[in-house]
C-alpha cells in the first residue's frame, strides 16, 4: 500500500521517496563540500602552483598577490594583481598586467595533480606591445612558446593526456604600442578580445575596441574589429594566418586627427576593411578605404566625392614592411560615371614602422600614375586641401601620364622621372568679351632630379593679345611660379579669382601704378608682367619682380 505525505497528505510510492532522499543528500553533501573544502586548502601552495601553471603556458614569469576560490556556479579562483614580466630585450615594464583575473577549473582536474584552466577572464587588463631596435615584437617569443606545447582543442569533453587549451577572453583591456622605449600616442582602448583553440593545429581570435591618440582629444573615434585564424609553425614568419580586420564608424576629421594629431577640415565618414591570409613573412594584404560624402568642413558642394581606394601588396608582419604595394581609386564623378584607374602605386617597399618620416619615400619608389581621370576631379581633391578654391568651378578636359620615384643606385637619393600632360578646356574667364570663346590649354609637367618642372603654359587664347605665360618648379620644400608678358588689370582679377593661392602677393608687384607703367585708374591699359611668386609648403605665398630661385630645401 503507497504511503502517505505527512505535509501534503498525498500518497507518495516508494520510488518517489527514493529520489527525494538522494536529492537532499546532495544538497547536504554540497554544502558540505562549500563549508569544508575552502579551509583545508593552503593558499599560499595554491598561488604557487597557479602562477608556476601559467608561467609554464606562456613562457614568461607571472606574479600574483592574492588568490580568492569559489566553488559556485563552477569552481575556480580569483587571482588579484596578475602580472606578467617582460623579457628584458624589450623593457622593464610587464606585457600584461591586471587588478583581476577569473580562473575557471575543468571539474575532473580537482581530482588530478595537474591543474587544468577551462577559462581565464582578464577584468581592464593593461597589453604592451613593443618592437625593439632589432625588429622583433614582444608578443613573438608568446606565440612560439603556445606553439611549442602541446595541448588539446578548448571545446574537447573528455579529458586526455594533453592538457586542454583555455578560453581566453578580455573586457575592458587597453593595448598600448611602444617602439623601443617610446611609447606610441596609438592605444587601443575599451577592447574586448577572446582566444582559444579549435583544433590541435589552429587558434581562433576575435577582438573589438576603439582607437585613441593619447595627444589629442578624439571624441569619436569609431570601432576596429578583429578576427580570424593562427596556426602552429616552427618560426614566427611561417604561421599560417588568415585574418580580417575593419575600422568602422569614423567621421573624416576624427579620422585624419587620429592618424595626423590634427584635424585636416575633411567632412564625410571612413570605413576601411582589410585581410590577411599566408604566412606572417610573407602574407597577401588586401586593403579598402571608403570615404563617403567626403568635402571639406568649410562648405557643402554641389556633389560631395565618394573615393574608394583598393590597395593591395605583401606585408612581413614580422619586419612591419609591404613589399610590392598598390593601390586603385575609384571615384564616382558627374552623370553616373566614375573615375577608375590605377592611380597611385608603390613599386618596391614601403617601411610601416616609419610612415611618419617623409624622407622614406627616398627609397620607397612610389609610382603615380593617371588614364584620362578629368580636370574636375582633380579640382575636387585640390579643394579638400584649400578652402580658397572657388566651389563653382568644373572645368573640361582630362590629364593622362605617370611619373616613377626610383633610386638608381642603392643608398642613393631616389630620383623622378616621366611627366604628366592634360588639356584644360573653358577654364580661363577673360570678361565677357570671350565669354563665348573655347580655349583649350595643353599643360604639361615633367619630372626632374628634385621635383617637377610646368612647361609654359599660355593663359590666353593663341593669336590674342595680351599674352601671358605661366612656367614653375615644384619640390618637397615647395613651389615657384614665374608669371611673364602682358595683361590688363581685369585679367589679372578674373586669374587670382580663379585660383586665389596662386595670386596672394601678385597684386602687389604687378598692378597700374607699380612695376608695370601703367597710369593709375587705367585698368584696361595693357601691363608688362614679370613676377615671381614662391611659397614653401606650410607657408604664405611671396611675390618678387623678375625671376627668382626657387623655395630652398628645408632640412627636417
Amino acid at each position: 500500500m503507497p504511503a502517505r505525505d505527512t505535509e501534503t497528505g498525498t500518497e507518495v510510492d516508494g520510488s518517489s521517496r527514493t529520489r527525494r532522499w538522494w536529492v537532499w543528500a546532495c544538497v547536504v553533501a554540497a554544502v558540505l563540500l562549500l563549508l569544508l573544502t575552502p579551509p583545508l586548502l593552503n593558499v599560499n601552495r595554491l598561488k604557487r602552483r597557479i602562477a608556476t601553471s601559467i608561467s609554464a603556458s606562456l613562457g614568461r614569469p607571472v606574479q600574483l598577490d592574492g588568490v580568492t576560490m569559489h566553488l559556485l556556479p563552477v569552481p575556480g579562483f580569483t587571482l588579484q594583481n596578475f602580472v606578467v614580466s617582460e623579457d628584458p630585450a624589450f623593457g622593464t615594464e610587464p606585457i600584461i598586467r591586471a587588478n583581476v583575473v577569473d580562473v575557471t577549473l575543468r571539474p575532473s582536474s580537482l581530482w588530478r595533480r595537474h591543474v587544468e584552466f577551462s577559462s581565464m577572464t582578464f577584468e581592464t587588463p593593461s597589453l604592451n606591445l613593443v618592437r625593439n631596435a632589432a625588429g622583433v615584437w614582444n608578443v613573438q617569443s608568446l606565440l612560439m612558446h603556445a606553439a611549442s606545447v602541446s595541448t588539446a582543442p578548448t571545446a574537447q569533453r573528455k579529458a586526455g593526456p594533453e592538457p586542454r587549451f583555455p578560453y581566453i577572453e578580455a573586457t575592458g583591456a587597453r593595448v598600448n604600442v611602444k617602439l623601443g622605449e617610446e611609447k606610441k600616442p596609438f592605444s587601443l582602448t575599451d577592447a574586448d578580445f577572446a582566444l582559444w583553440l579549435t583544433s590541435p593545429q589552429e587558434w581562433r581570435v576575435r577582438a573589438k575596441g576603439t582607437p585613441t591618440r593619447t595627444d589629442t582629444n578624439i571624441s569619436d573615434p569609431g570601432v576596429v574589429k578583429l578576427e580570424g585564424s593562427l596556426k602552429r609553425a616552427a618560426t614566427m614568419a611561417e604561421v599560417p594566418v588568415d585574418l580580417t580586420a575593419s575600422w568602422t564608424g569614423a567621421p573624416m576629421g576624427e579620422a585624419t586627427k587620429m592618424l595626423s594629431g590634427q584635424d585636416a577640415g575633411w567632412r564625410g565618414n571612413l570605413n576601411v576593411e582589410a585581410s590577411l591570409m599566408g604566412m606572417l613573412g610573407a602574407a597577401k594584404l588586401t586593403t579598402t578605404f571608403h570615404m563617403e560624402e567626403l568635402r571639406r568642413s568649410e562648405f557643402v558642394p554641389v556633389q560631395a566625392m565618394d573615393v574608394r581606394a583598393d590597395c593591395r601588396g605583401t606585408l612581413d608582419v614580422t619586419a612591419a614592411v609591404v613589399t610590392d604595394p598598390d593601390c586603385a581609386v575609384t571615384t564616382p564623378i558627374a552623370d553616373g560615371a566614375k573615375v577608375a584607374g590605377r592611380v597611385v602605386g608603390i613599386a618596391d617597399r614601403l617601411d610601416l614602422s616609419a610612415l611618419s618620416d617623409a624622407s622614406t619615400l627616398d627609397t620607397a619608389g612610389v609610382r603615380v600614375g593617371m588614364t584620362n581621370v578629368p580636370n574636375a576631379w582633380l579640382l575636387d581633391w585640390v579643394r579638400l586641401f584649400s578652402q580658397r578654391i572657388p566651389a563653382g568651378e568644373r572645368p573640361e578636359g582630362t590629364v593622362a601620364g605617370s611619373v616613377l620615384l626610383k633610386s638608381t643606385r642603392k643608398g642613393q637619393p631616389a630620383r623622378w622621372d616621366g611627366e604628366f600632360r592634360g588639356e584644360i578646356i573653358g577654364l580661363l574667364p577673360w570678361g565677357a568679351e570671350s565669354a563665348n570663346l573655347v580655349h583649350a590649354v595643353t599643360v604639361t609637367s615633367r619630372a626632374t632630379e628634385d621635383g617637377f618642372v610646368l612647361a609654359p603654359l599660355g593663359l590666353t587664347p593663341p593669336g590674342k593679345t595680351p599674352a601671358l605665360t605661366l612656367s614653375g618648379t615644384a619640390t618637397k620644400s615647395g613651389y615657384a611660379l614665374h608669371f611673364a608678358g602682358t595683361a590688363t588689370e581685369a585679367q589679372l582679377q578674373a586669374l587670382r579669382a580663379l585660383a586665389p593661392p596662386l595670386g596672394d602677393g601678385l597684386q602687389e608687384v604687378v598692378r597700374p601704378d607699380g612695376l608695370s607703367g601703367a597710369a593709375k585708374g587705367e585698368a584696361a591699359r595693357v601691363m608688362k608682367v614679370d613676377a615671381t611668386c614662391t611659397r614653401a609648403w606650410g607657408s604664405g605665398q611671396t611675390c618678387v619682380a623678375g625671376e627668382a630661385a626657387a623655395p630652398k630645401r628645408r632640412r627636417r
